[in-house]
């Protein structure tokens, strides 16, 4: 299990793991992600959709197969969730002849988040007909058809969306559930009952109310599930739905700023609540403490994955943060003697030739590297260039795929290059390269001309490490030859050596302030903690749009009764014939009407096409 500081990272790792699966033995379909939520627990909000089906999808897999590699991030490793009992549970699996009350099965499949539509388009939705019963499970390319004979399924077949026609019959499908906390009306109507219980703060009562009359319906409300574990405590993390395994920890430095930022944001967002009259669950209900999460890591078999030049340990100054209520001691940091075996592996990202090709076939001249193309196009161009030259290109030189930076490995004679670093491309693939984080689509070459203007003594700023000293270009020798560093000092007389080809990472330090700043300690925490604070600020606006989103949501409005018989006799005695969509579209509004949750459609249709009928 790969562990990255931060959520973004996730789909660099994933896109690179899966183009060497893909291409070099091996299948994408072998590497799992499981994401953390980025929502507020306390803003009022839901997760998004899509990180729920994520995360669920990831989930169910694990509770039936075992991936090769499972990409998580520090955030998600702190998080409690649910058990892997409870995913078991969640879905379930029908085969031919099995006997499963239709009527459960769609409380069941409304339970796992899936939504009734008619007819059935996307992932997610499920409508019934009579004894069929159409769903689209996340993890299938196309829908299946489930015909009931009674309570026996009697045929599995997979359909087309489009047209509706059966497509090929199955044995077997799994149902998995489009979110990992599942609540059903019984259990929503429980918690309603536990909540009065707990929030009995005058305070809290606003904050309660809106949220008891949605649960008092067996209905879900806006961020349910982050006081759902009120009645159902979450004492599981992602590690307890693996069996055997070994982490690695990508720059644990970050990993452990991440998680000492999420402890401290939980914290401080939980008393905001409190004090504004919002009901929320402790952070201890919702994530796991430091100390108990260092209990959980120090099971694993571990590796850990650091830049060279950046130091193996913290002090517990590093770790000092404001009163949280959770502990934040260290978690993957541990003293250099704890570390039994150190490997440096020299994996220089790939040279920089921004389109001078004469210096690229001259840098591979007597070796032939892997160039990766991100269109089929340019991988011909590519091959026209290597026959031009007559370099010597095997079968499989060129690769189309998506990778975010090449790199070297001269003592295994190993060379990975992108379209990038060959003509001096600076559009890369959407899962960007960790680098980016600074500067975007920055070109390197302005930055060079903004470079040669520095002098030694002269303030920087590493995007991964803060504030430095330049003092001057150092040229080292190593066994594939002399490269030019960049070298920049830090607190404690600490350095830091940069290609020269990995500019990019480093910018002139500007201030208002004429003072001297104050150097940034490598291995350190405290430049994470000032990125940290500049997120803060970013984020507050969108946690205030968040909550007011929130509070709209959650409103509660009237609930009329279902149709009397009067209104029967009203509708049979209605002169035209409704065509199928206007029946729908009354259903539709009748069943907002009968709700608590306030009314938001929109009757939409061109002149002369039933809209009147319908109201």
């Amino acid at each position: 299990m790969i562990v990255t500081p931060e959520t973004r990272d996730l789909e660099t790792w994933n896109a690179n793991l899966a183009f060497f699966a893909d291409h070099f033995g091996g299948t994408a379909e072998s590497i799992a992600v499981f994401p953390a939520f980025e929502t507020d627990p306390y803003s009022g909000a839901s997760p998004h959709p899509d990180t729920e089906r994520s995360r669920a999808e990831t989930l169910w897999r694990l509770a039936s197969e075992t991936p090769d590699i499972l990409i998580t991030s520090a955030a998600a490793l702190a998080a409690r969730i649910v058990s892997p009992g409870d995913v078991a549970d969640a879905g379930c699996r029908l085969s031919l002849g099995s006997e499963f009350p239709p009527e459960q099965l769609m409380r069941k499949l409304v339970a796992a988040g899936y939504v009734r539509e008619d007819p059935v388009t996307s992932i997610g939705q499920f409508s019934v007909r009579g004894g069929i019963i159409d769903v689209w499970p996340p993890d299938r390319e196309l829908p299946v058809r489930l015909d009931f004979f009674g309570d026996e399924l009697d045929s599995i077949r997979s359909f087309d969306p489009g047209t509706q026609l059966s497509t090929g019959k199955l044995n077997a499908v799994d149902l998995a559930p489009m979110r990992e906390l599942v609540a059903e009306p019984d259990d929503l109507r429980l918690w309603a009952a536990e909540a009065e219980e707990r929030f009995t703060s005058p305070e809290l009562t606003r904050g309660l109310r809106d949220r008891l009359a949605f649960a008092e319906h067996g209905e879900t409300f806006s961020g349910w599930e982050f006081l759902f574990p009120l009645i159902r405590p979450l004492r599981s993390g992602i590690l307890d739905h693996l069996d055997k395994h070994v982490l690695l920890i990508d720059e644990p430095v970050a990993a452990e700023a991440a998680i000492a930022e999420l402890h401290a944001n939980t914290a401080r967002h939980f008393a905001e609540s409190l004090s504004s009259g919002q009901i929320g669950l402790r952070p201890d209900e919702l994530f796991f403490d430091g100390e108990r999460l260092r209990e959980i890591i120090g099971r694993s078999p571990r590796l850990e994955m650091r830049a060279l030049g950046v130091a193996a340990a913290a002090t517990d100054e590093d770790h000092a943060l404001p009163e949280s209520g959770i502990s934040a001691s260290p978690l993957f940091l541990f003293p250099t003697a704890a570390i039994r075996d150190e490997a440096a592996i020299h994996a220089p990202p790939a040279r920089q030739f921004n389109g001078d090709i004469k210096a690229f076939v001259s840098e591979f001249k007597n070796r032939t590297p892997s160039i990766v193309a991100a269109t089929h196009g340019m991988a011909e161009r590519i091959e026209e260039i290597l026959r031009e030259y007559s370099i010597d290109a095997p079968a499989g030189t060129v690769r189309v795929g998506s990778l975010t930076g090449g790199f070297s490995l001269a003592d295994e004679g190993f060379d990975v290059v992108t379209e990038a670093e060959i003509f001096g491309n600076t559009i890369r693939p959407q899962a960007a390269v960790r680098s980016s984080r600074a500067s975007g689509k920055r070109r390197v070459g302005a930055f060079i001309s903004d470079f040669r203007d520095l002098k030694q003594g002269d303030y920087v700023v590493h995007i991964d490490h803060g504030i430095g000293r330049f003092d001057g270009l150092q040229t080292i020798a190593s066994p594939a030859g002399e490269r030019e560093f960049m070298l920049l000092v830090y607190a404690d007389d600490a350095k830091l050596f940069v290609p020269v080809e990995r500019l990019d990472l480093v910018s002139r330090y500007a201030s208002g302030e004429t003072a001297s700043p104050t150097l940034d300690r490598l291995g350190g925490l405290g430049w994470q903690k000032t990125k940290a604070k500049a997120k803060r600020a970013m984020r507050d606006m969108a946690d205030e749009l968040l909550k007011l989103y929130a509070e709209r949501k959650l409103v509660s409005g009237y609930a009329f009764s279902p149709d009397a018989p009067w209104q029967h006799e009203f509708e049979d005695a209605f002169p035209y014939e409704l065509t199928p969509d206007q029946a729908k579209a009354i259903d539709d509004v009748k069943a907002d009407m009968e709700s608590p949750r306030p009314m938001d459609r929109l009757i939409v249709g061109d002149v002369g096409y039933g809209k009147t009928e319908v109201a």
